[in-house]
């Protein structure tokens, strides 16, 4: 295993990107979850859980923890499957972010990280192109 890190480009600034990592509603948007099922504590040590439906109807109870948390800079969670994820936000020219997913994953794993985690960001940033 080795770290292997995912950086890409949002548009918006670092803040709008953290709210949107970190606030129920907006998380629920991307993840995507149920509406009204996230419940975050974002803090270190903290929690977070979400509800999101399969293709084939069912419900699907989430639930992961905040290892470091570091506002608006910095999240290390772990997601599904209980990996852990850092996830770095910087501020980049022209009200962009750039944000970094590092994984502690085998080699074998990096497409399929890759490609979980633009789709992720896809809708990461069809959340952050509807906030005002």
């Amino acid at each position: 295993m080795s770290e292997f890190t995912v950086t890409r480009i949002l548009k918006g600034p670092r803040e709008r990107v953290w709210q949107v990592l970190t606030q129920p509603s907006q998380f629920e948007g991307w993840l995507p979850a149920k509406p009204g099922t996230a419940v975050l504590d974002v803090r270190t040590g903290g929690s977070w859980q979400a509800t999101v439906i399969s293709s084939q109807g069912d419900e699907i109870a989430l639930t992961g923890r905040y290892d470091e948390v570091s506002e608006p800079g910095r999240l290390v969670m772990t997601i599904p499957g209980d990996a852990v994820t850092a996830i770095t936000l910087t501020p980049a020219p022209d009200d962009t972010t750039q944000i970094a997913y590092a994984f502690d994953v085998d080699e074998s794993m990096h497409t399929m990280v890759t490609e979980s985690v633009d789709a992720v960001l896809g809708r990461v940033s069809t959340v952050l192109a509807g906030i005002a």
